[in-house]
């Protein structure tokens, strides 16, 4: 089975002076036909910086700059903004796009 990915990678918003770097691969899609596009759900945990770390998951914003029935062309990308879980008493947004489309050989979902 042939499965679409994005990445996910950069650097989360500055809370009690210090940011985490965060890396991720999208993983589920979902297609939303009455907007003849999908989304992906995501889930990951980001770096440790000042001696902790924050998960974070959530779902992308639909496909841009996509084709076909469920925007899925050759060089889509998707929208990303959710904030990580609570850890230390604070959180931290994460912000941005998703790199463009990349489709994984023989993977499983």
């Amino acid at each position: 089975m042939n499965r679409v990915r994005h990445r996910m990678e950069g650097v989360t918003s500055l809370v009690d002076n210090h940011r985490h770097l965060f890396s991720n691969v999208s993983d589920i899609v979902v297609r939303v036909p009455s907007q003849r596009s999908h989304f992906h759900l995501f889930r990951a945990i980001t770096t440790t910086t000042d001696g902790h770390r924050h998960l974070y998951f959530g779902q992308t914003g639909l496909s841009i700059n996509g084709t076909g029935p469920f925007g899925g062309g050759p060089n889509h990308f998707h929208r990303v903004n959710v904030l990580t879980q609570i850890t230390r008493n604070h959180r931290h947004r994460i912000n941005g796009t998703t790199t463009t489309n990349r489709v994984i050989r023989n993977s499983r979902p």
